[in-house]
């Protein structure tokens, strides 16, 4: 039995992003609550059934925009397997202070209006990856899997947290030294695990 691939039909990955380059242009001047479907169509010269068919809402459209913006920023500097240590949070808080900045220069008016909605999402993704990063670290093994997710809440909460604080106030202080100022307060409680 061989396993197929699935195809990206390109004319379809054209539309996604044309779509996707419509609403950050609207993005640039309308707060995200006043940037309709048809608003969007109309940009990116397509019809709104072709918008449904690649996307639920608008909603769906921000999530997506947001889950690559995070992804790429984070998988262009982590490897899979990467475990959990200072080092490797320092490449994260690195990441999430220039996911804000990339985030607000692509759609200001969106980044002001939805944040909340923004922050709930990014905080998910962020959980997610420092859950994988806790379980391929050897020390937390043997931790239950209710505490491991715990933790991982946890570590991605303060680091996020931190970094949009950092962000919101106007970056007062340089990124390594908001870097090393988190992980100052984070890597004890953390190190009581690895330990």
């Amino acid at each position: 039995m061989t396993v197929q691939t699935k195809k990206i039909d390109p004319r379809a990955a054209r539309t996604r992003v044309l779509i996707q380059e419509a609403f950050l242009s609207l993005a640039s001047e309308k707060i995200f609550e006043s940037i309709t479907v048809k608003d969007i169509a109309e940009r990116a010269s397509i019809n709104r059934a072709t918008f449904y068919a690649h996307f639920n809402d608008k909603y769906a459209l921000l999530d997506n925009l947001l889950s690559e913006a995070f992804s790429s920023t984070i998988s262009s500097t982590l490897q899979p397997n990467i475990q959990l240590n200072k080092d490797t949070l320092n490449v994260v808080i690195i990441a999430l202070c220039n996911y804000h900045e990339d985030i607000n220069n692509h759609c200001n008016k969106v980044y002001k209006s939805i944040s909340s909605f923004m922050d709930n999402n990014i905080q998910d993704k962020l959980q997610e990856l420092i859950a994988i990063m806790l379980t391929n670290t050897a020390s937390f093994g043997i931790i239950e899997q209710e505490k491991l997710k715990l933790l991982a809440i946890m570590i991605s909460n303060s680091l996020y947290g931190a970094t949009s604080y950092w962000y919101s106030k106007g970056k007062i202080i340089t990124v390594s030294e908001l870097s090393e100022d988190i992980l100052t307060f984070v890597m004890p409680g953390i190190k009581m695990f690895i330990s």
